[in-house]
């Protein structure tokens, strides 16, 4: 059991989805329990039923507050500066700190399993990568990318950094190596072509 504190007549579906957030960022997804949750927070384990028919629905909605939370900061990385390669920088290192830190929650955004809420959740993983895309489209309206796709570079980007997080996260490459693996990403997109 976690140390949260019990629910107490507010927002119950809050109280389910933070206690099950930190269930999923401690012990993993495969853990989590609506039963558990419900216990925790001091409500009937029917309870979260309200707002979650089943533990794929709740996990659905824990992965679409995932990628609301990793889009904020990539917004916010994206308006650290106008300069384009200090943003590659910021964005590299902000996916890189959400997805190594938060490593539970990224394995279940990019599960697939996604139910009845899949739409919802599709929609928030879209939110979250426009700053990315959003960073590309500038660069290439300023002609630093010349004929380069926008589209297809926030791709590669995002599978290079979810690249590196995954090797991070199983332990193939240490987390002391993160900020010269960012550095060196960060030279394979290009700042004028």
């Amino acid at each position: 059991m976690t140390s949260s504190r019990p629910y107490h007549h507010g927002n119950l579906r809050q109280a389910v989805l933070d206690e099950a957030a930190t269930v999923v960022r401690d012990r993993g997804a495969a853990e989590l329990s609506l039963r558990e949750v419900a216990a925790t927070i001091g409500v009937t384990h029917a309870a979260p039923r309200r707002y979650f028919p089943g533990r794929q629905e709740l996990l659905d909605a824990l992965a679409a507050e995932g990628f609301a939370r990793l889009g904020n900061r990539l917004r916010d990385a994206v308006d650290v500066s106008p300069d384009y390669p200090t943003q590659v920088q910021a964005v590299a290192t902000a996916y890189l700190d959400f997805a190594t830190s938060e490593a539970n929650l990224v394995e279940l955004m990019f599960a697939n399993k996604h139910g009845a809420y899949g739409e919802a959740v599709s929609r928030s993983a879209e939110v979250a990568f426009a700053p990315m895309l959003d960073m590309f489209q500038r660069a290439r309206f300023e002609g630093l990318l010349a004929d380069r796709s926008p589209e297809r570079l926030s791709l590669i980007f995002l599978a290079t950094l979810q690249g590196l997080a995954g090797l991070i996260n199983c332990g193939v490459i240490p987390p002391s190596q993160l900020g010269e693996l960012i550095d060196e990403a960060v030279q394979q997109f290009p700042h004028r072509v």
